[in-house]
């Protein structure tokens, strides 16, 4: 890819960005359609942002996800997703469990971007003994981390998306989970700067036809990727 490409690329991402944090001063509450419409036989659903990242900036799929009937949960206390990635698998223990109660024994999916993937992996590992979550569908996950967080080195949020970081190293400790987890991402990510990207040994790994790390949450084919993803995590618990 060349180097005006990339420029070009940056800047499109980045008016993606911006439409996504605007996106948030307008939705304070998920629609009504979260919870509201729901269709025999769909799982509930969990979307889990990336840093920086309200509720809101994933809404383009919470939305497609809702209009399918599969029930969709937020997790309001994450705020923007600031918070270490072990405390936030601890916000989003305490969101599943209510939902596992107010459900019944329904299987939970996560569908997470970003930052995000982490928490949801790290849930997966550390949290899930139960297997009240069947699975995650996680969209540009830095899962080998990004060197662009030595641009931020005493910012603690930033730090742990370091490839040396402890929270990572420990996530690749537990492979195991990774057999229960989609990553999808772009073929090019202007802010995963790692060799393996959002590689996943052990997952389901696909990228789509897009640029941009922000841009990915708007992107057609990937909406379309992550409901089939919510499709084959239904199909093997049903069989």
């Amino acid at each position: 890819m060349k180097t005006h490409q990339k420029v070009m690329s940056w800047i499109v991402d980045y008016g993606y960005m911006v439409r996504g944090a605007l996106t948030g001063l307008v939705y304070f509450r998920p629609p009504q359609h979260y919870l509201g419409h729901r269709t025999e036989g769909k799982f509930p659903v969990v979307i889990i942002p990336g840093i920086l990242g309200r509720w809101s900036f994933m809404k383009p799929i919470g939305d497609s996800i809702s209009l399918l009937g599969h029930p969709v949960y937020i997790v309001p206390k994450l705020g923007y997703n600031l918070f270490s990635i072990p405390l936030s698998a601890e916000i989003v223990e305490k969101v599943i469990s209510t939902i596992s109660h107010k459900e019944g024994e329904k299987g939970i999916i996560l569908v997470a971007h970003s930052k995000g993937g982490l928490i949801g992996k790290y849930f997966l590992a550390h949290h899930n003994q139960n297997k009240k979550v069947i699975g995650m569908v996680s969209i540009a996950t830095p899962y080998s981390g990004s060197s662009m967080a030595k641009l931020f080195p005493s910012i603690t949020p930033f730090k742990e998306l370091d490839i040396e970081s402890n929270v990572l190293r420990d996530l690749e400790r537990h492979s195991i989970v990774n057999q229960n987890i989609i990553s999808l991402f772009p073929e090019y990510d202007n802010h995963v700067w790692a060799k393996q990207g959002s590689f996943l040994e052990g997952a389901i790994n696909r990228a789509v036809p897009v640029h941009g790390h922000h841009r990915v949450v708007f992107d057609t084919q990937m909406k379309e990727e992550v409901l089939q993803g919510l499709e084959f995590f239904m199909k093997k618990v049903k069989v």
